[in-house]
């Protein structure tokens, strides 16, 4: 072979490793190179957003310990389990605050009003009324509702106590405002009254919502009932009238 010859065979040689060392080396680093700049952009893209979501936390921080604060003080003010005990307790109060009779006392079963944090809607309320409806961690807190739990473990109940009544007019309308006033968070239901005889009397029910917040941490002390006398035809025996509401006096006059 001619000195030409092999200086154009070496010539061909280099070129072909050159293109073999573009598509089987370079090239596919290359690509390696792009993705991974890519991926860093990326990665350096969440670590700011990370950064400044942490800036963020760090604010509202001490916004947050102070809400669960107030939200601790809210909670601490409710029961952490309502007794029938406790309910005819509150009812017998209320018949020598403002002189209502009550003849009969009907309690329901507890229904939930508030759970993980969240209030329930009245119809899930009512499906929740059976102890399969709880669950996860908020079945501790109905388990054991003295106890202490997370806020968003708390178990928010109400159960509700038909009372049938009989009273006047003033009497009724200072045992409604009594309920709705009181510092025992209760709240009026429904509310079916007429007027019995020419006596201008009322007779009839008033659904009455007891509360409590299960896991609050409160515990739970007995009322002393040992003023109350249980009749033989009423609920209550001889009750003595604190001049009609424990503040001055009836609020309303027939």
């Amino acid at each position: 072979m001619s000195e030409t010859g092999k200086k154009a065979l070496l010539i061909i040689a280099g070129l072909l490793v050159c293109v073999l060392t573009f598509f089987l080396v370079y090239q596919p680093n290359s690509e390696e190179i792009v993705d991974l700049e890519s991926q860093s952009a990326k990665l350096h893209s969440e670590v700011n957003r990370l950064t400044a979501l942490q800036v963020q936390v760090d604010q509202m921080k001490p916004l947050a310990e102070a809400h669960e604060s107030e939200m601790d003080m809210y909670f601490a003010e409710y029961p952490s389990r309502m007794t029938e005990q406790k309910a005819i307790y509150n009812v017998y109060r209320m018949m020598v605050d403002t002189g209502m009779d009550v003849t009969a006392v009907q309690p329901n079963r507890d229904m939930t009003f508030m759970q993980s944090g969240t209030l329930v809607s009245e119809d899930a309320a009512v499906a929740s009324d059976n102890s399969e409806g709880v669950t996860g961690a908020a079945a501790s807190a109905e388990i054991s509702p003295e106890t202490k739990v997370p806020i968003n473990e708390i178990l928010g109940k109400y159960t509700t106590f038909q009372l049938q009544v009989e009273g006047k007019r003033c009497e009724i309308y200072d045992a409604l405002d009594w309920i709705s006033e009181n510092s025992e968070h209760m709240s009026v239901g429904n509310v079916a009254l007429s007027r019995s005889g020419e006596n201008n009397r009322l007779v009839g029910t008033i659904d009455v919502n007891f509360y409590s917040m299960n896991g609050n941490g409160i515990a739970y002390v007995d009322p002393d009932v040992s003023d109350i006398e249980i009749g033989s035809i009423e609920v209550f025996g001889t009750k003595q009238k604190d001049g009609g509401r424990s503040k001055g006096g009836p609020t309303y006059k027939d």
